[in-house]
């Protein structure tokens, strides 16, 4: 009897390691399938991500040409290289188009008073809406009031409008008042907009951010920006 309960201590025993065993091969193999899932699950939330964000880029912004203030055709392909920041505006505007275009100036010169590491090729663009009084000669003389940095453009009202659609700038001319038909306001969207290297819509700034709010938000976008460009060229 002894015996046979020392046999049955060591079948049990046996019976238990082998139960514990499978027990825990089982448990790894749910941790490995719950990773698995987690990571599927992951992937696919950074890709629903992604779709999103890229829809919501080609919603605003895209391939562009008007007339520069030498007088020739110049757009989004010329300018491909360099971060721009975009603001469409009129050279009559009393307050804001200056105010506002001051900001994008100072936003820039603050971007290039970086170390030369550390400096974002930017460049300020100014584009009008008002092509019927604002000519090449007119929008080179206003560029030139606020800095040699800036850069603008006009073209025929096709044109125009044409660019403020790819944008979804609204802009409406008012009544024209007195005696002179040139004396009128455009109302008109007011936001500046951040275009990547590449070409595409990255971020728009409204009239309550700060020169200084917005070139450290651009300054983290480029880093982001950056550093995705690089794991793209490594493969990752």
């Amino acid at each position: 009897d002894a015996d046979l309960e020392k046999e049955l201590e060591r079948l049990n025993e046996v019976l238990k390691k082998d139960f514990d065993a499978k027990v825990k091969e089982g448990e790894e193999e749910i941790d490995k399938n719950f990773m698995n899932f987690k990571a599927r699950a992951e992937r696919l939330e950074e890709r629903e991500k992604h779709i999103k964000y890229l829809a919501g880029k080609a919603r605003i912004g895209g391939d562009w040409e008007l007339v520069n203030t030498e007088g020739k055709l110049e757009g989004s392909e010329q300018l491909k290289g360099n971060w721009l920041l975009l603001y469409f505006g009129f050279t009559h505007c009393p307050d804001i188009c200056p105010d506002e275009i001051e900001k994008m100036v100072k936003v820039v010169d603050i971007l290039d008073a970086k170390p030369d590491k550390e400096k974002i090729p930017i460049k300020p663009i100014f584009i009008s809406v008002d092509p019927e009084r604002d000519t090449i000669e007119r929008v080179k003389e206003y560029c030139a009031e606020f800095s040699p940095k800036l850069k603008g453009f006009t073209g025929s009202v096709e044109q125009v409008n044409k660019v403020a659609k790819t944008f979804r700038v609204y802009h409406s001319q008012g009544p024209r008042t007195g005696k002179d038909k040139n004396d009128y306001i455009v109302d008109h969207t007011v936001i500046t907009y951040l275009i990547d290297p590449d070409g595409l819509f990255h971020d728009y700034y409204g009239q309550t951010r700060t020169a200084e709010e917005i070139a450290n938000i651009i300054e983290m976008k480029v880093l982001k920006y950056r550093a995705k460009n690089r794991k793209s060229i490594l493969g990752f």
